[in-house]
């Protein structure tokens, strides 16, 4: 092997070791130059990292899916309808608890739905969660009938996703799952069965089992998510999680969790939500339209899957 072509795979592994953190780095110079303190203060780092606790929180159970080497586009959908029926029980009952509960009842169902679809019917999980996409949105206009559920300002849901409380609960969402990730037997399952299912299988590791449970994290992180996102704008709306798979997908991406599976890790999903939240920031404070931000989106994701697709683990690109 020439030293030419040893240069640019080291270059190239480089880059890809380290793309979460320099462009972390770079929007921030960048926003910083052209917006100046307009970006750089108090107030808007804190709504910088306002809007990237959800993102965050149900990024960290994709994360798990995407080391397992599946995928999750329900997770919009799932957020959406966990934040209605959070909101609906909350009306009912006026117990932020029960709410909660309820919430996360919808995101456990949501998730058995997906992981037992997957394995025991053997649908692969991007059709299987795309059937949960529609499954779930049409759930949130059903049962709101089209209309928006209001939450009371002095409710707890409310006042969870208010500061610092909404930092609090990224903190222990991070911590419980970056423990649970590198630390327990189900994290080191994880990321062996996303390496190679099949040596997971040999080696007598329950690969449907820990798949189902996977998924079910997943949604009930995402659901989750939801709970603190109806908190946050007040209110459980059917179009709640609209397009948010894509940022949640972004979001692990651009955290070096590569589509292929089997490495990855809770620390880059951070940096990966952060930048995402900070792109979206530095756009809304330059002016641009909301259509031209969606856009930059899907070129930051398919840019992301570009640096950090492992071609050699696929063979063949379809």
């Amino acid at each position: 092997m020439s030293s030419k072509s040893l240069s640019a795979k080291s270059i190239t592994g480089f880059i890809k070791k380290n793309i979460s953190l320099s462009a972390f780095l770079v929007l921030i110079i960048f926003f910083a130059v052209i917006q100046g303190t307009r970006f750089i203060n108090f107030d808007n780092i804190l709504t910088i990292l306002n809007q990237t606790v959800v993102v965050a929180v149900v990024s960290f159970g994709l994360t798990f899916v995407i080391i397992e080497g599946g995928i999750d586009l329900s997770v919009g959908s799932v957020l959406g309808l966990s934040a209605v029926i959070g909101a609906l029980v909350l009306r009912a009952t006026g117990s932020s608890i029960l709410a909660i509960l309820a919430a996360l009842v919808v995101g456990l169902v949501c998730g058995l739905f997906n992981g037992i679809v997957h394995t025991i019917l053997r649908i692969p999980s991007f059709i299987t969660t795309l059937g949960m996409l529609s499954i779930a949105r049409a759930l949130c206009i059903i049962v709101t009938d089209g209309s928006i559920i209001m939450i009371p300002f002095d409710s707890g849901i409310k006042q969870m996703a208010l500061m610092p409380w909404i930092l609090v609960c990224g903190v222990v969402v991070f911590a419980l799952t970056y423990i649970l990730l590198n630390y327990t037997v189900f994290g080191r399952y994880t990321r062996m069965i996303g390496g190679d299912e099949r040596v997971a299988v040999m080696t007598g590791i329950k690969v449907k089992k820990y798949k189902i449970m996977i998924f079910t994290l997943c949604s009930m992180l995402t659901a989750f998510g939801g709970i603190i996102m109806a908190g946050r704008i007040g209110a459980g709306s059917p179009t709640t999680g609209e397009g948010f798979e894509l940022d949640c997908i972004s979001a692990v991406v651009l955290g070096g969790t590569p589509l292929t599976g089997g490495i990855g890790g809770i620390g880059g999903t951070v940096l990966g939500a952060l930048i995402l939240s900070i792109l979206a920031n530095g756009m809304v404070l330059s002016g641009i339209e909301s259509e031209v931000q969606l856009l930059v989106k899907g070129f930051v994701l398919v840019a992301a899957v570009f640096i950090s697709l492992e071609r050699e683990k696929i063979g063949v690109i379809k």
